[in-house]
């Protein structure tokens, strides 16, 4: 899974290098969705103290799209490092709260 977590930050993140730099030391949680799946998106808006992405993956390059097996996927990001990931299962819905999410954000502060 790291290797997942690291093309995703390293995809994502080098074309926005200035504005990056200026998070560097922030957290990033980011969402990785398909359009057919939209129904299913996770609302990370109540999320604190973290820059929330979004990204389609029908949007992303080939190399990305083959490696995610399942959508949503959520990544959080200390810096340019994965720090924890979430995948839905079969079902492609993720069970997740946004509460266990902060509690990752916070714990990294």
């Amino acid at each position: 899974m790291k290797p997942l977590m690291l093309l995703v930050g390293l995809l994502f993140f080098p074309m926005q290098v200035n504005s990056f730099e200026n998070y560097s030391q922030k957290i990033t949680v980011m969402q990785i969705n398909a359009k057919w799946n939209k129904h299913h998106n996770v609302d990370l808006d109540g999320l604190k103290n973290c820059k929330v992405q979004f990204a389609w993956l029908e949007d992303q390059p080939e190399s990305l799209k083959n490696m995610i097996q399942t959508v949503p996927i959520i990544v959080i990001y200390d810096g340019k490092k994965p720090v924890r990931q979430w995948s839905a299962d079969l079902s492609f819905q993720l069970d997740i709260d946004l509460d266990e999410i902060q509690k990752t954000i916070n714990s990294i502060k």
